[in-house]
């Protein structure tokens, strides 16, 4: 049977994934004794209420309830969480989703805020800046997807109706946090948002010196740093994965390389057991992208050399002869030869045995696959000219190269 604490966790990270991906709402796993429960907020009612959270540790979700809940809690400072409960009893393990908003922003929402909370309009005014970063979701939607991740790890939860709770935080007098406020000023809003376009944009330009010094910028405006738990930067390496994944899915590069650096990255995240590896990471991840933009961005092409480049890096494997190609894109083959060369400046069939020669490169650096096993994957079924082409660009063997564990490139 999976270890109980496993399958939670692979639970948490699913989940979060998922609802980064489609909503940029997180997700917090709570196991007592409920280390800072203010979280469950990101800290607003804490910068709201100074004495927020004085009685955090004594949490309750009452009596006589089934082991699993799914509750919805809407405050009336405006925002929804999702509380998902694993196996009832007086203190259970439980997902904090949220905070995020059903409204868009508008004074009648902000006017409802100063009703509800007695919250005055000038201290709304220092909180606008908060309610702007806060995601922005129907609380039906988010809660579906919740319910139907939780099923696949728990199927008891595919038959749990959500309850909702309208919350009204105690009357209070208003006495702002500034210290807390202060970490979130409009100021360090712009520059996170600036350093993270930054970042994006030098990902796709493959320039991998220059895309690291904007990471650099980026995570110190995101504040990773090294007082985060390994689940919480764990969770941050899986945003920046996110990230970058999505940013390059606007570019030419065709999306199977995309999505296979994505759950590549995703695993060896998940993988790593140390604090000191996980802070490795995000180079890594850039150096990646970077790479993978190096390799596989052809702007400047027309559409049909774009689409040969992408089928012959996606059937390396499989013949891929002049006249096979033309065949595929009913192009007459002297033609189809002569207008990828004048694109690309290399001949159609030097690009293909180049590109079998990467990807072999590639599998000797990654994999323990015997030289006549990698011959084969690259599509040459005839090893003795496997080795003369791999000879002609690399310079030694096949053998002698997994011999040697040289990392050389193609030219």
């Amino acid at each position: 049977m999976e270890n109980i604490t496993l399958k939670l966790t692979k639970c948490h990270e699913l989940l979060q994934n998922i609802l980064q991906s489609a909503f940029q709402i997180p997700v917090i796993l709570f196991t007592p004794p409920y280390a800072d429960i203010k979280k469950i907020d990101l800290g607003l009612r804490a910068m709201v209420w100074n004495d927020y959270g004085n009685e955090q540790q004594n949490i309750s979700f009452g009596e006589g309830f089934g082991p699993y809940r799914i509750i919805i809690v809407k405050s009336n400072l405006g925002f929804y969480n999702i509380l998902a409960l694993i196996e009832q009893q007086e203190q259970p393990d439980f997902l904090a989703i949220g905070p995020f908003r059903d409204e868009e922003l508008s004074a009648n929402y902000f006017t409802r805020i100063l009703r509800d909370s007695r919250i005055s309009a000038t201290e709304i005014q220092s909180l606008k800046h908060i309610y702007e970063k806060m995601p922005y979701a129907h609380p039906d939607s988010v809660t579906a997807v919740v319910k139907h991740v939780l099923s696949v790890h728990y199927p008891s939860f595919s038959d749990v109706t959500p309850e909702l709770i309208q919350y009204a935080d105690k009357k209070r007098d208003i006495d702002i946090n500034k210290e807390l406020l202060d970490a979130y000023t409009v100021e360090h809003a712009e520059e996170y948002r600036n350093s993270l376009f930054d970042f994006l944009s030098l990902i796709k330009t493959g320039d991998s010196p220059r895309a690291q010094q904007a990471l650099h910028a980026f995570l110190q405006n995101a504040r990773f740093v090294h007082d985060s738990s390994m689940r919480e930067f764990r969770w941050l390496l899986h945003s920046l994965n996110n990230y970058c994944h999505t940013e390059l899915l606007t570019t030419d590069i065709h999306p199977y390389h995309i999505i296979k650096q994505m759950i590549s990255t995703r695993t060896k995240i998940d993988s790593l057991t140390t604090m000191t590896r996980l802070e490795q990471m995000p180079g890594e991840i850039c150096h990646k992208y970077c790479l993978l933009v190096k390799n596989y961005a052809n702007p400047n092409y027309s559409k049909q050399t774009k689409d040969i480049i992408d089928y012959i890096r996606l059937h390396l494997e499989e013949e891929l002869s002049l006249n096979y190609l033309a065949k595929h894109f009913q192009k007459n083959a002297t033609t189809l030869s002569h207008s990828f060369s004048k694109e690309t400046g290399i001949s159609l069939t030097k690009y293909i045995q180049q590109e079998r020669i990467r990807e072999s490169l590639r599998l000797f650096n990654t994999t323990d696959f015997s030289v006549s096993d990698v011959a084969v994957m690259v599509g040459y079924q005839d090893f003795s000219y496997f080795s003369k082409v791999f000879s002609g660009q690399i310079g030694m063997s096949p053998r002698e190269y997994k011999k040697r564990g040289k990392a050389c490139s193609v030219t």
